[in-house]
């Protein structure tokens, strides 16, 4: 199994939010996040078939349709609770510690 390639994001402030966005992205603010690490790509079909195929979880909705099933596409319709648990799963075989972004992490490699 190949590692993800992680890109480190550093430290700082950013400002979050949209001025002008829906009322849930009001008010615009500055917000400080630490340094972090993301994948560089999003997750593969090929790479997560593999966590499918270790832990016998159910393959996300839409896994099996023929749009979306490329070996090298991104996993598409993965809940949440799936998204972590694959994080979890991912860990232990590495040996190291993945987990998902928050918001603000998401929002700053963005």
């Amino acid at each position: 199994m190949i590692a993800p390639d992680i890109v480190t994001i550093p430290g700082g402030w950013f400002l979050m939010g949209y001025v002008q966005g829906q009322e849930n992205e009001q008010p615009c603010h500055r917000v400080w996040v630490d340094r972090f690490g993301i994948g560089r790509f999003p997750v593969t079909n090929h790479e997560y078939i593999k966590f499918i195929e270790a832990t016998r979880k159910q393959p996300a909705p839409f896994f099996l349709n023929p749009i979306f099933s490329d070996p090298e596409q991104p996993v598409v319709g993965v809940s949440w609770e799936d998204a972590v648990a694959y994080c979890a799963w991912l860990s232990e075989q590495k040996h190291v510690s993945f987990r998902l972004p928050t918001e603000a992490e998401w929002e700053r490699a963005a």
